[in-house]
């Protein structure tokens, strides 16, 4: 059976971005890099904003919040890595629309992940 060109494409994306992770926790492990600029765009105001992003400023110089509900691609310029999560655990937040051409450091939490992965048919999908 022949593998559709765009599940090929989408299969390697998914790997790579695996292997991306991986490195980066083992380099994180060894040598903290506090200089990594994050972007943290979630549901400004919740209790989960205020925790991560608190998190996130103990280990990082640079740590920005934005809103999930108004997330764009261009939002992570000037950013090394962008989370995206929401704290319902349900599909009626934000649905944000990343291409697949998308190729900057993105990490999903919770619900936005598992949209993202549907909408690029991964098998990783909502499970």
């Amino acid at each position: 059976m022949k593998i559709a060109e765009g599940t090929r494409v989408r299969t390697r994306v998914a790997g790579l971005g695996l292997l991306i992770l991986l490195a980066s926790v083992a380099i994180v492990q060894a040598q903290p890099n506090r200089s990594l600029k994050i972007l943290y765009a979630g549901r400004p105001g919740s209790d989960r904003e205020k925790d991560f992003v608190a998190f996130l400023r103990k280990n990082f110089d640079t740590v920005q919040t934005g809103n999930l509900q108004t997330f764009k691609e261009a939002d992570t310029q000037g950013f090394d890595v962008t989370l995206l999560d929401w704290d319902w655990n349900e599909p009626r937040g934000p649905r944000p629309v990343i291409s697949e051409s998308f190729s900057r450091p993105i990490m999903t939490l919770g619900v936005p992940g598992g949209l993202i992965a549907s909408q690029w048919r991964l098998k990783t999908g909502y499970l």
